[in-house]
């Protein structure tokens, strides 16, 4: 299996092309040694889970009912996840992408889909180091002959310490059933468990909930290690989830993304964050994941 690294005086990151053009490691190079910015992966490692990273592509999370009804027509969705009754995340991140250049600091992917209708797309994935910043950007066009909605997002997953801090704005978040499926959303107030405007700790319990509101930034803190992350979207995102099991993981994921979970059965999937694409059009999303050390 074939990895590509990236490096510059900061930063070293590793790709895997053919396990859903997934990101290995992402490490910062510091004079103390190398430091882990998310999660390490395997170089063997073929499920995108135990990485460190991969795209959300054509859609983000859940999609209930294993299917959706789009202007008209019933598309149905294979599950493609063992012990996961429902489809999630997409194609993307469990297909093989193609190099289309590369360079000691950047990289250039695509991906052709065409095996789950209403999808049919060409999707292009980048990854560049400059200085301390590494800039994702991520986009799709439509092929298909009837228009058919897309979301976009990524999937980091980040080592999570004893004082890991998160600070990202948010107006609201919505609570799950038991299928993970968006319930009821609540506005967030100063005293919510889960409101991190002004930074704050992960909950002990498991928290796998969007949050909306958001301004397109975020500051993830590892004070203990002595570095940190920021985040910014480009265009601004509104949406983020945050997902980690417990207290004593060792991980937990901050995903940037474009629409509420399960927006295919909303009444207005389309200001739930999907864009729906006619034969030939696009859109797209880039995350900077910026370091520095505290």
């Amino acid at each position: 299996m074939t990895t590509i690294t990236l490096e510059n005086a900061l930063l070293r990151l590793v790709v895997n092309p053919e396990v859903g053009g997934s990101v290995v490691r992402f490490d910062a190079l510091t004079q103390a040694g190398v430091v882990a910015l998310m999660r390490p992966g395997s170089i063997d490692e073929r499920d995108p889970n135990q990485l460190a990273m991969y795209p959300l592509i054509p859609w983000s999370n859940r999609i209930a009912k294993g299917g959706f009804e789009w202007r008209g027509q019933y598309y149905p969705l294979v599950k493609n996840l063992e012990n996961e009754p429902l489809p999630i995340h997409g194609d993307g991140w469990q297909r093989s992408w193609q190099v289309v250049s590369q360079s000691a600091r950047t990289l250039q992917l695509e991906l052709r889909s065409n095996e789950q209708p209403p999808f049919d797309y060409h999707a292009e994935l980048s990854y560049r180091l400059i200085d301390s910043r590494l800039e994702v950007a991520l986009s799709v066009t439509h092929l298909g002959d009837q228009p058919a909605p897309y979301g976009l997002g990524l999937h980091p997953w980040f080592p999570r310490t004893g004082d890991t801090r998160i600070t990202a704005l948010a107006e609201g978040v919505w609570e799950v059933d038991k299928e993970q499926l968006p319930r009821e959303w609540h506005r967030l107030t100063p005293e919510s468990t889960w409101n991190f405007s002004n930074g704050k700790a992960l909950p002990e319990r498991l928290i796998d909930n969007l949050f909306t509101g958001w301004k397109g930034q975020a500051r993830i803190e590892w004070p203990a290690r002595g570095v940190e992350l920021e985040l910014t979207t480009v265009p601004t995102m509104s949406r983020y989830l945050v997902f980690s099991p417990h207290a004593q993981a060792d991980f937990f994921c901050f995903e940037p993304v474009s629409h509420v979970v399960d927006a295919h059965h909303s009444v207005s999937s389309l200001t739930e964050g999907l864009v729906e694409l006619a034969s030939d059009q696009a859109t797209s999303m880039t995350c900077q994941f910026s370091y520095q050390t505290t």
